[in-house]
């Protein structure tokens, strides 16, 4: 019961926070659409360094590991996702833990958890699908 009350309390939280959140986030130099097992999401990164690694793996086409530290709401880029990438952290990778990697929906579906508990997304099976 104690579970389902704080997932419904970060429900709200992540719904007031994306009401406010600007479409472009502070500090936000670029946007990225990443797909993942047929789901999209959407990240945004701050550092020329991190906008090269999305680029390099957009244009290499290959799948691979997309991580960041997950934040409530959609940042002002991950609609419809209740969640997001924090914009200094995103970016890709070789190898991550298991237990981070997912599909978009799964971390919805039980976002207290990942929030609270996980912390990061890390999809392993991620393919950058372009620059917005």
């Amino acid at each position: 019961m104690v579970r389902f009350a704080l997932a419904i309390a970060l429900v709200l939280a992540a719904h007031a926070c994306s009401e406010s959140t600007a479409t472009n986030q502070p500090g936000a130099l670029a946007r990225f659409e990443v797909e993942v097992s047929g789901e999209k999401f959407v990240v945004a990164v701050a550092t020329q360094a991190q906008a090269e690694a999305m680029r390099a793996r957009l244009q290499s086409g290959t799948r691979g590991v997309v991580i960041g530290t997950l934040a409530a709401g959609h940042g002002g880029f991950n609609a419809p996702w209740a969640w997001h990438l924090t914009t200094q952290s995103a970016t890709t990778a070789d190898l991550a833990i298991e237990l981070c990697d997912g599909r978009p929906s799964m971390v919805s579906a039980d976002l207290a958890y990942w929030l609270g508990s996980v912390r990061q997304f890390c999809p392993w099976g991620a393919r950058v699908t372009r620059e917005l």
